[in-house]
Parts: structure tokens; C-alpha cells; sequence
């Protein structure tokens, strides 16, 4: 049995119930949301850049999927919150903050996921 890390953003336990204990399926999971990570951040960059937040809206609720199956409670949250932001358009400056957090945060939980071992 291996020693981990604390993990500051990722929840194994939930990793753990989705997959009920299956660490191939963890290992997809994992990788999947691995592959995901850049490609949400680049989307995100892209519909901010051209004011499309009713995109970015969308964005947000499939992304808020894929970080609660991380179990990343944290970025679960900021993906409710920003879906609601984006309904207005006088809210580009906490939008700018959230979507800069999620790159962060992401990015943190990226790292985390490539020192567990399964």
C-alpha cells in the first residue's frame, strides 16, 4: 500500500464511490478529466475574450460535472456561481475572477492527480 500526498483539492472518496473501488475506471476517470483540464481552460479564455458568456455559462454547468466526479467541492461551487454570473452582462469582472481561479485550482488539482497512485 502506497503513502499519498494530502490532496488539498481532489476528494478520492468520491473518485472512489463513482467508480465503485474500480481503480481502472479511476485511472479513466482521472485521465479523462486530464485531457479535459486544457481544453476547458482554452474554451473558457475564448468565450471571455469575445464577451460570449451565455457559452461560457454553458461551459460551466458541463464542467461542474466533471470536477465534482474529482471531487473538487471547491471548483463545484465556482461552477454554480459563474453559471449564474453569466446570465447578466454587468458581471465581467467577477467572471474574469472566476474563470481565472478555476485555471488555477485546475490546474493544483492536475498536479495532485498525477502524484496518486492506483
Amino acid at each position: 500500500m502506497s503513502t499519498q500526498k494530502e490532496q488539498k483539492y481532489i476528494n478520492l472518496e468520491v473518485l472512489k464511490e463513482i467508480s465503485e473501488g474500480n481503480n481502472d475506471l479511476m485511472r479513466d476517470l482521472i485521465g479523462l478529466f486530464s485531457k479535459q483540464v486544457p481544453v476547458f481552460i482554452e474554451q473558457m479564455e475564448t468565450y471571455l475574450s469575445n464577451n460570449e458568456f451565455e457559452l461560457l455559462g454553458k461551459l460551466a454547468h458541463k464542467i461542474k460535472n466533471s470536477v465534482a466526479m474529482m471531487g473538487i467541492e471547491v471548483l463545484v461551487s465556482d461552477m454554480k456561481k459563474l453559471e449564474q454570473l453569466t446570465q447578466s452582462n454587468d458581471n465581467a469582472d467577477k467572471i474574469k475572477n472566476k474563470v481565472a481561479k478555476f485555471k488555477q485550482i485546475s490546474s493544483e488539482a492536475l498536479a495532485e492527480l498525477k502524484e496518486i497512485d492506483l
